[in-house]
């Protein structure tokens, strides 16, 4: 049976919930929308459910531990298609064997979700440095990012602390979604890819200006070192960055 949801994270919870409560047997588990079926039984859409979801989120904390929790929420977000069916048998498992769960890497689907853990933390750590915000007329900074895997969530959490009293806005063009801070809370919101023109402040440019000056002035040519630039600063991130656009 393929399962479908509506791809956000309570969505594929509220689908674990229906396996253990309601029994149902998924060979695939898919968001809506970007669904690859195959021939067979129709597929079965499972509704969102925040207080399911909240259940489910709660065992895995308790019965199997804290950081299978977060390797389940990051390897939730990262772009791998194949990370529903191993995080659920992830899940599975820990059920099972409790916090040992991550000692059991013969299994293919530990090892899996480990390691997309890893990388989506990693991506979210770099691009927590190499963000670069501009003003806008409306006094809110603007920042646009294209990453690989679906890393907003943890930037959101990340900048509400850093520019706290700040009014932002993290652009996901690869995904046509943005965190959108008003100095108290964020949202995340979906963003057309046509409704995305952004209007800077007054100076703006000068200051842009000002960095890449900067940059280039602070650069000592003997010291460059590409190589470690690359693993450092992923060739990806640098369309979003002044620094590279000179």
């Amino acid at each position: 049976m393929t399962v479908l949801f509506d791809g956000s994270f309570d969505g594929f919870l509220s689908v674990v919930y229906a396996v253990y409560y309601e029994k149902i047997a998924p060979t695939s588990i898919q968001p809506e929308g970007m669904e690859q079926l195959a021939l067979g039984a129709p597929p079965r859409f499972i509704e969102a459910d925040s207080e399911r979801a909240a259940r489910v989120y709660k065992a895995v904390r308790e019965k199997i531990s804290e950081d299978s929790a977060y390797y389940i929420y990051n390897a939730f977000h990262s772009y791998n298609e194949n990370r529903m069916m191993a995080i659920l048998n992830y899940i599975r498992l820990g059920f099972s064997v409790g916090q040992m769960v991550d000692s059991h890497l013969h299994e293919d689907f530990v090892r899996l979700v480990q390691g997309l853990s890893r990388n989506v933390w990693k991506e979210a750590h770099l691009l927590m440095g190499f963000c670069r915000f501009a003003e806008t007329k409306q006094n809110a900074f603007y920042c646009k990012i294209t990453p690989k895997n679906d890393v907003l969530s943890h930037l959101a959490e990340h900048f509400c602390q850093r520019l706290m009293n700040q009014a932002w806005v993290i652009h996901d063009k690869r995904r046509n979604k943005a965190a959108i801070y008003d100095g108290n809370s964020y949202v995340i919101a979906a963003v057309p890819p046509n409704d995305a023109t952004v209007i800077y402040a007054d100076g703006e440019e000068e200051t842009q200006e000002l960095w890449t000056t900067f940059f280039n002035t602070l650069a000592i040519k003997e010291r460059k070192n590409k190589k470690l630039q690359r693993q450092m600063c992923p060739l990806y991130f640098r369309g979003n960055m002044l620094e590279f656009k000179i």
